[in-house]
C-alpha cells in the first residue's frame, strides 16, 4: 500500500475519533477525582491477581504474487514482500487483567458506558471546565473532551 494512502487512512481515522462515543465509568453524584482513584485501585489490584504473562509468537512473512503478461502471452508470477516475518512480545493476560479491573469497578457501583461527543454548538454555548462531579444523565446527554485529558459532562 502506498505511504500517501496510508497517511490518508491514518488522518480519517484521526477525524473520526473525534466523532467516537468516550467511554468513561460513571455514577451519578461521583466525584471524578473518586473514581480516578478507584479505577488505579482496581488496576493495580487486577495487576496483583492476574500477573503479566509475557510471551513471544512469530509474524510469518506476508506476500503477494502479481502475475505480469508480455506482448508475446508468456505470463510470469513474481513474489512481492508485503510485510517481513517477525517476532512479536505480548502479554497473554492483558484481557484477563482488563476484565477483572472492570468487574472490581463494578463492585464499587460503577458502571462503564459510552457517550456521544457534544455539537459544536453545544460546545460554543459551555463553559468549558470540567466536570467535578458526574451529574444525572438524560437521552441528550453528551461530552466535551478538553486539552487537560479531562472531559465536561454537558446535558443540554
Amino acid at each position: 500500500m502506498p505511504v500517501s494512502r496510508v497517511l490518508l487512512i491514518l488522518a480519517a481515522c484521526a477525524l473520526l475519533s473525534g466523532c467516537l462515543p468516550v467511554p468513561l465509568y460513571y455514577r451519578e453524584g461521583a466525584a471524578v477525582a473518586q473514581i480516578d482513584a478507584a479505577e488505579t485501585r482496581c488496576r493495580v489490584a487486577a495487576l496483583r491477581e492476574v500477573p503479566e504473562a509475557r510471551r513471544t509468537r512469530y509474524i510469518p512473512p506476508t506476500y503477494s504474487y502479481p502475475t505480469t503478461c508480455n506482448a508475446a502471452g508468456v505470463c510470469r508470477t513474481t513474489p512481492i514482500l508485503i510485510s517481513p516475518g517477525r517476532w512479536e512480545t505480548y502479554d497473554a493476560n492483558e484481557g484477563l487483567r482488563a476484565e477483572t479491573a472492570k468487574l472490581c469497578m463494578a463492585e464499587k457501583g460503577y458502571a462503564r458506558i459510552r457517550l456521544k461527543p457534544c455539537a459544536p454548538a453545544v460546545i460554543e454555548a459551555t463553559r468549558l471546565t470540567a466536570t467535578q462531579v458526574q451529574p444525572a444523565l438524560t437521552a441528550r446527554s453528551c461530552i466535551i473532551r478538553l486539552n487537560t485529558g479531562r472531559y465536561k459532562i454537558v446535558t443540554p
